[in-house]
């Protein structure tokens, strides 16, 4: 085994095909990751040393083998506290799942049953699909480029990575029919990790970190505009050295003419390119935002609140976290589109949950089930602290009503998360807790523990 490197010049390792976050470019580091080892050194006496990699796993491999020591830019994940300590957080970025264009609106992993999802080989993604959903059908690539080209060839489903990472790849590569079809929970928290033998930097690194400013960490995350900026090269050397003959002159001084005429085209269509760039962005945004949201209401929908259902289940199991579920159901609804019609009894649910947001906690996964049934999922709440957030509400209800809208009242179910539950049980005892509510009178909170 080697010795480690001197604490004042780290030997480090990247993943090679990351980009924009870090790759290799004819053996130079590149990316996001290489301007905050710049700034770390600026605010250190630390410098850093390239250990070129061929690939992900080979990164994974020389850290372990103390062949280098640092790595500017991962996740930290349970199995890589295995080798390495963490410094606090860098950057952080969303996944994203792309399909093809002929692919339906997926929203969630969890809406996923036996397609397949490409994901690169120990990636944290990877082990996230292992770990949580097993029954997706998982192809593992040596790269992001190789599973989005897979999904534009249609010979898997979807691919599953780095927001910025892919959409990168995307607009290089001219792959016109991918689109994000759905986004994962899994949020990027990207750390430096450091080999164990030299954890005692773990502080030097954590300062360097915190004195990054505002606007220095503005001018790397712009760095994701600037990648695709096409060069013009400098003729004006050429010019200056054009010799005294008037014909060779008068050709330089046209090849200068149409150089210009060339650099103010290739500005119009780089202006035009990021333009488009900026729509594409916005445009994964919106379908991103619509993969997770009921299109009437704006809350949460189905999709996006069984994968937090499946959230809680696994704190529970680990941490033994509490949480309850609350489900509301609004009283006599058939009624209300009955007598005044489908365009009022809308205008009741949305008023409905627009209530429901303002009495929640910014914790709260607040989301309508269907039709006129909304449920909150409330996570580290006990049954009191949730039967104070259900009465808060009903009250609200009271106190905002008014001439334009029918008055509504509804029944409320609470079920706390109890130890083997499953998603399907636990919800099943708060729905019952509804119906309960509802024989008792309706208007009403009725606690599964009063059973």
């Amino acid at each position: 085994m080697a010795a480690p490197s001197s604490p004042s010049s780290i030997r480090y390792c990247i993943d090679p095909d990351w980009a924009p976050y870090e790759s290799l470019i004819n053996g130079q580091h590149i990316g996001l990751s290489r301007q905050y080892l710049t700034l770390i050194e600026k605010n250190s006496e630390l410098t850093f040393t390239l250990i070129p990699t061929e690939s992900w796993q080979q990164t994974l491999d020389y850290i372990q083998a103390n062949k280098c020591d640092l790595i500017p830019m991962l996740n930290s994940t349970t199995n890589r506290k295995n080798f390495l300590d963490f410094t606090k957080v860098l950057f952080r970025a969303p996944n994203a799942l792309y399909g093809h264009y002929n692919q339906p609106l997926v929203g969630h992993l969890a809406n996923i049953n036996q397609q397949s999802v490409a994901v690169v080989t120990g990636y944290r993604l990877h082990r996230y699909l292992l770990e949580y959903h097993p029954k997706i059908n998982i192809v593992e690539v040596e790269n992001e480029a190789q599973g989005l080209t897979k999904v534009q060839n249609k010979e898997i489903d979807f691919y599953l990575g780095s927001f910025h990472g892919a959409n990168k790849y995307i607009k290089d590569n001219a792959l016109h029919n991918l689109r994000i079809v759905g986004i994962s929970e899994l949020e990027d928290k990207l750390r430096i990790g450091v080999g164990k033998s030299l954890s005692h930097i773990i502080p030097t690194l954590n300062q360097a970190i915190s004195q990054i400013t505002i606007a220095e960490h503005a001018q790397v995350f712009s760095y994701l505009k600037d990648i695709n900026t096409t060069q013009v090269k400098d003729y004006s050397m050429a010019i200056k050295s054009a010799s005294a003959f008037i014909a060779v002159i008068i050709c330089l001084l046209f090849g200068y003419w149409r150089s210009v005429n060339n650099a103010s085209i290739l500005e119009a269509k780089n202006k035009a390119l990021e333009l488009a760039h900026q729509q594409l962005d916005e445009k994964n945004k919106q379908l991103a935002d619509l993969a997770i949201r009921d299109s009437l209401t704006r809350l949460y929908n189905r999709g996006h609140l069984s994968e937090c259902i499946q959230q809680q289940i696994k704190l529970k199991e680990r941490y033994n976290k509490n949480a309850c579920l609350i489900i509301l159901d609004i009283d006599d609804f058939k009624n209300i589109n009955d007598q005044f019609g489908h365009k009022v009894g809308d205008d009741v649910l949305q008023h409905f949950a627009k209530q429901l947001t303002e009495c929640a906690r910014s914790v709260d996964i607040v989301s309508r089930w269907g039709g006129e049934e909304f449920v909150i999922l409330c996570p580290e709440t006990n049954i009191d602290e949730a039967n104070v957030i259900a009465k808060r509400f009903q009250q609200c209800l009271v106190e905002t009503s008014s001439d334009a809208l029918p008055c509504v009242t509804c029944s409320i179910g609470i079920a706390p998360l109890r130890e083997s539950k499953s998603a399907d049980q636990w919800f099943i005892a708060a729905d019952n807790a509804m119906y309960q509510a509802k024989e008792l009178g309706k208007d009403t909170v009725f606690i599964v523990e009063n059973a």
